[in-house]
């Protein structure tokens, strides 16, 4: 536990290095647009949807966004510089190793999105909306997403270079968000192949569909509190299963 420590606390650094504050003022100039120019087009308690909505969708966006960018070259960075042989060398298994790296991206990126959280929060407020347990419940479900993204991000630099990472890793935010939708194009026009394919893909890509509660948020809906818990479930289970593959294909990795 103490060897996966130090390599989280390492990744963290190397991670904040990286200057990701700088995405929150850009956040705070996207949801000040939202609020001075397009909360003037509506009425009433429309402003603050409308800097729910985009708020809400600026954090997914720019959480999964800055996992991809940042955690695309940690492991590759430390095979670069030679340090990966002092580490496997040293009483410290592959397993701890990418356990840290990815401990390490999520606990960086932690307090980024709650800083946007709070932005967006002071930002509705100011629109005299309201923010309700649904919108931070939204809030959260994204900061899933986000850690989700970032045991697929370290799945892929496990074997390939940052920018085919980066790439691939991109390709899966954009998969997971739409097999759902995929499947049911698939049951509606497609053949028996088809829908084998699809449904195989479909178990296959996270389902991030299931982490998006904007309209609800946006729109005061009641929903079932109990899908949070499964939802919570579903995503460190998928972070267990995808960590253990990138670790079977880090572990048959030769370095020489």
């Amino acid at each position: 536990m103490r060897r996966i420590s130090s390599i989280a606390l390492n990744t963290f650094r190397e991670t904040i290095r990286q200057k990701l504050m700088y995405l929150v003022l850009i956040y705070i100039g996207i949801l000040l647009f939202s609020v001075f120019v397009l909360s003037p087009l509506s009425v009433g308690a429309a402003k603050g949807k409308i800097i729910i909505d985009v708020g809400l969708a600026g954090i997914s966006l720019f959480g999964v966004l800055t996992v991809i960018v940042a955690g695309s070259s940690l492991v590759h960075k430390e095979i670069e510089k030679k340090a990966i042989y002092s580490i496997v060398t040293r009483p410290v298994s592959r397993a701890e190793f990418i356990l840290g790296k990815f401990s390490g991206i999520v606990f960086a990126m932690a307090p980024l999105m709650l800083s946007m959280v709070v932005v967006m929060a002071v930002m509705v407020l100011i629109g005299r909306g309201e923010v309700t347990v649904t919108v931070l419940l939204a809030a959260y479900l994204s900061m899933l997403e986000m850690v989700v993204m970032s045991a697929v991000v370290i799945f892929f630099s496990t074997f390939t270079s940052p920018i085919l990472t980066s790439f691939f890793s991109l390709c899966f935010f954009v998969a997971g968000s739409l097999s759902g939708d995929l499947t049911v194009f698939a049951n509606r026009f497609g053949g028996n192949s088809m829908k084998y394919f699809t449904k195989g893909f479909y178990y296959m890509l996270p389902n991030l569909k299931i982490f998006n509660l904007r309209h609800e948020a946006v729109h005061d809906l009641r929903f079932n509190s109990s899908d949070i818990g499964m939802t919570t479930l579903y995503a460190l289970i998928y972070c267990a299963v995808i960590l253990y593959f990138a670790n079977l294909l880090f572990s048959r990795k030769e370095f020489s």
